[in-house]
């Protein structure tokens, strides 16, 4: 009975065990179940404490805290796998082309610069081949809008997220024009309407042809035809036109709306700069684009700081010779100006032909220049009439550029004040002002502008310059007769090439902005000069037919040795020699009606003049048959070799000539300036140069020339340095 009871009570507890399990685990299974909860929680563990037969431990559960957290920790595994495989896809989705929102920068493939272009090309062959099937681009009409039945115009009005599929190749395959450097040869041109493509695909060619710059032309627009089309419709030859060609138009160009096509190309354009970094954009005249591009094109330059080159109307054959720059002068279009500085006479009108021909010169939609008039009081009243009704510039509504200075002292000026009353009309506020001193007697061509553009951009701001550029003081449109004696005949060795020469020329001549400062720091020291020094008072080795104040600039351009640099051809500019009137200062057939001090051919010479003046006034001025002006066309069919300018790295190979007419070896140039310079700083300057030194010389100043107000000594550097040659 004993061991009965005992068996009975073991099997008792093994079957209250096996409950107590059975119901904690469907407990813990399904916690919302409260009778079952409620049992679990009455039974107590330590009911039979005496009976050591009845003590039993409590099951395991299987909802415990460590199985709970375990399978958390699987689920964190899993999660970090799925959000590495979604990354590497979007990684890998953002190598492809652009996703199409208007507002993002699209990615595209960069290649190095060093690398094959031809591997390149072959390689994204290959590439695209694979991709074909991902990246193809749709044709037909947008989701949603149904293709326009025939003779219906396509309708602009799709403005969905656009891509750009044809833009990244091009992109990748010009990786060696070294666009990744913010200055290269990179130029580009961007066109919009078909007609515009074919009016600036002559300049395209041509400028690719040079081999100057690498020429890149961005397709975009609305049209639809292809490129291929498009080049063989002009007759563009690839091979012969070298130009790099881009298709930057999105997918539905045809539908899009203005808004969306304005975006696409400010977003193309985009792309472009960050792979090319061109030095300047030229398009066609906005009356000929399309609208949307127009306005797109100037946001985008504006904003990614490219000069922008806009080629007027029917004017593209006069603007040929952009051709011939580089990519550094054509991005600096928009930095040279240009003053114009007129001292009109008494008593004459002839002033009247020279504002005619300046009204009615091309200035390519460029700013036209200022102009500076300076009256005598003795005003041609036909002069004050005119001045009533001029407007300059011309045919425009913005606020007028003529200055008008009238003098009010009619004392005869002497030389010195002449001089210095001339150079107080124009100081340059920049680097970049420029200063064109035109004769009251002379005559434009309709080209004038156009030339000094194209010299000014080709010998002051492109790339190539040589160091013997900083020795060219201006340009002159005239290409005189005599020499600066005003007897002499002029006879160039090469009548039919330009030439540099050491001699001012008063009728029409461009002066850099910084050779005119120094100029101007030059006449201040001179005119300061004790006139009672010794060897003060010189020769005087220009003509009495010119100003006063070339006298001086030889001076400068002797002691510096500066040049002007002179044309090929005639008929820049006409010289009215029938209307031309001496200069005030040496003038003798005004009356005291003129002046309060007319001239007197018998009074002794000015003791405190600078320079020694003939016994006898000179001989009246020849009236010589000057060339008519150069007809209204463009300058490469004006110009010798067609326009084609001596490379800059070619100037010092032109002839040089002295003021004298003597031609100067190029390498004796500094021997013969350091010379001169010697002469004129102890004769006139004041100096008592020491063994093995020299004044200290700053560039644009030429207080080195004299010994009194500022600077010090320096050591002479070895002969043939640059420090000599200037």
């Amino acid at each position: 009975m004993i061991v009965n009871a005992k068996n009975s009570l073991l099997l008792q507890g093994g079957v209250v065990r096996a409950s107590m399990l059975g119901r904690s685990t469907y407990a813990t299974r399904t916690p919302g179940d409260e009778e079952l909860g409620k049992k679990d929680d009455d039974f107590k563990f330590g009911a039979a404490k005496k009976d050591d037969n009845l003590k039993f431990k409590a099951a395991r559960r299987h909802g415990s805290l460590s199985s709970f957290g375990w399978r958390w920790r699987r689920r964190r595994v899993l999660l970090v796998v799925l959000a590495f495989v979604l990354l590497s896809l979007t990684m890998h989705l953002m190598c492809a082309p652009s996703t199409g929102d208007k507002r993002s920068i699209h990615a595209f493939t960069y290649t190095p610069p060093g690398r094959d272009a031809r591997h390149d090309a072959h390689h994204d062959a290959r590439h695209d081949a694979r991709h074909d099937d991902t990246f193809k681009e749709p044709v037909g009409a947008p989701p949603g809008m149904r293709a326009p039945r025939r003779g219906e115009p396509t309708p602009h009005t799709y403005d969905g997220a656009y891509k750009f599929y044809r833009l990244a190749r091009s992109l990748r395959a010009a990786a060696h024009t070294d666009g990744a450097r913010k200055t290269n040869r990179n130029v580009l041109f961007a066109v919009s309407s078909l007609q515009s493509a074919a009016t600036l695909l002559p300049l395209v060619c041509d400028m690719a042809s040079r081999d100057r710059n690498w020429v890149h032309v961005a397709l975009l627009g609305r049209d639809d035809m292809s490129l291929d089309d498009l080049l063989a419709i002009n007759g563009v030859d690839r091979k012969a036109c070298p130009a790099l060609w881009h298709d930057a138009r999105p997918d539905y160009a045809d539908y899009s709306s203005d808004a969306r096509a304005e975006a696409s190309v400010q977003s193309a354009l985009t792309h472009v700069h960050s792979f090319l970094h061109p030095q300047a954009a030229i398009v066609d005249d906005a009356l000929s684009e399309d609208a949307f591009f127009a306005a797109a094109v100037r946001n985008a330059t504006a904003a990614l700081d490219v000069p922008l080159i806009e080629v007027p109307r029917g004017q593209c054959d006069d603007l040929m010779w952009l051709a011939r720059l580089d990519a550094a002068a054509l991005r600096s279009w928009h930095l040279p100006t240009v003053d114009i500085v007129v001292q009109v006479p008494p008593d004459s009108s002839s002033v009247l032909h020279l504002l005619a021909s300046l009204a009615h010169a091309d200035y390519a939609r460029l700013p036209p220049p200022r102009i500076t008039l300076e009256l005598p009081p003795a005003l041609d009243p036909k002069v004050q009439r005119a001045l009533a009704s001029f407007a300059w510039p011309p045919h425009a509504h913005s606020r007028s550029q003529l200055v008008l200075r009238r003098r009010v002292r009619t004392r005869r000026a002497t030389q010195e004040d002449a001089a210095v009353r001339f150079l107080e009309l124009f100081y340059p506020p920049d680097a970049h002002a420029h200063v064109l001193l035109l004769a009251p007697h002379a005559q434009l061509a309709p080209a004038y502008f156009h030339y000094l553009r194209y010299l000014l951009l080709e010998y002051r701001y492109s790339s190539t310059r040589p160091a013997a550029a900083a020795a060219m003081m201006g340009l002159s449109l005239d290409r005189p007769p005599v020499l600066v004696d005003g007897t002499t005949p002029l006879l160039p060795a090469e009548p039919s090439a330009p030439f540099l020469m050491q001699a001012p020329a008063a009728h029409a001549t461009l002066f850099f902005a910084d050779k005119w400062a120094e100029w101007h720091d030059f006449l201040t020291h001179r005119v300061s000069a004790p006139h009672t020094a010794k060897g003060a008072r010189t020769l005087k080795l220009v003509s009495e037919t010119l100003p006063s104040w070339a006298e001086y600039m030889l001076e400068l351009m002797r002691a510096r040795g500066y040049f002007l640099l002179y044309p090929a051809t005639r008929g820049l500019v006409t010289v009215h020699s029938e209307l031309y009137r001496a200069p005030e200062e040496f003038s003798t057939g005004f009356t005291s009606d003129t002046f309060d001090t007319p001239f007197d051919p018998d009074a002794p010479f000015d003791p405190d003049a600078h320079f020694v003046r003939a016994p006898s006034p000179p001989p009246p001025r020849h009236k010589t048959r000057e060339p008519p002006l150069l007809a209204r066309k463009p300058l490469h069919a004006l110009l010798p070799f067609a326009a084609d300018l001596p490379a800059p790295r070619h100037l010092p190979h032109l002839p040089h000539l002295l003021y004298n007419g003597v031609t100067l070896d190029p390498s004796s140039v500094a021997v013969v300036a350091g010379k001169y310079r010697k002469e004129f700083s102890e004769g006139v300057g004041g100096c008592v140069v020491p063994a093995g030194k020299r004044r200290t010389v700053v560039g644009g100043r030429a207080g080195d020339l004299f010994c009194f107000g500022d600077g010090g000594w320096e050591d002479v550097h070895p002969a043939g340095s640059v420090s000599d040659a200037i």
